[in-house]
């Protein structure tokens, strides 16, 4: 979309692959939650729904406390730690919840996934900023949405095929295939970190910013 531009700022281009890993395991997580409960914790059917609510409420809070702080954090601890560390902490709140034994560690675990998401969404955005030509910063920023719009599609119609043939194969293990892909999901958090080291910051520009 941006042409041969892409060569000349490849920073930009592991900017939008940082934010398409973590928002590939950060939206999904939502979207199978229920079905992650069923295989995992053994609950039938509707009987799934009351505590997946209240996994996606207990995430959804953790991402409105931590989004709003995470702004000024990122100014002043940096874009690139903070957004390191909303990888970590989303993978660790991951392994959490595929580990757990009870509802209780289930909802500690989505502690962790909020509070990494919420971490997540202003120190990303603000590195993006540092990032995109100032001149074009509009047509860059629209062209990283597809790391947004793109994330439930890439998660959803990949995932659902992945789980259902690791739950075909392995029928002696239900629930298998969500915990793999919820594995899965864990590792592209730390893959958004293994990419954020591809991003070159200029520590002239980035000064001129905060100041």
């Amino acid at each position: 979309s941006i042409g041969h531009a892409a060569k000349d700022n490849p920073n930009f281009t592991w900017w939008v692959v940082n934010r398409l890993a973590f928002l590939v395991g950060s939206t999904n997580l939502a979207s199978f939650a229920v079905y992650f409960l069923q295989g995992r914790m053994g609950l039938e059917r509707e009987l799934a729904a009351k505590p997946a609510s209240q996994l996606l409420l207990i995430v959804g809070v953790f991402i409105l406390f931590l989004a709003l702080p995470s702004g000024w954090l990122a100014d002043k601890f940096g874009r690139k730690p903070l957004v390191a560390i909303s990888g970590f902490v989303a993978a660790a709140g991951t392994l959490v919840l595929i580990l757990a034994p009870n509802m209780t560690v289930i909802y500690a675990g989505g502690v962790l996934v909020g509070a990494g998401t919420g971490l997540f969404y202003a120190a990303n955005w603000a590195l993006g900023t540092d990032l995109v030509p100032k001149e074009e910063a509009g047509r860059y920023l629209g062209i990283s949405n597809l790391a947004g719009a793109g994330a439930g599609a890439v998660g959803a119609y990949i995932g659902g095929p992945i789980a259902d043939s690791f739950t075909l194969h392995l029928p002696g293990q239900p629930g298998i295939g969500y915990v793999v892909l919820f594995a899965i999901y864990g590792f592209l958090f730390l893959f958004s970190v293994l990419a954020l080291t591809k991003i070159q910051i200029n520590p002239v520009k980035s000064a001129s910013i905060i100041e």
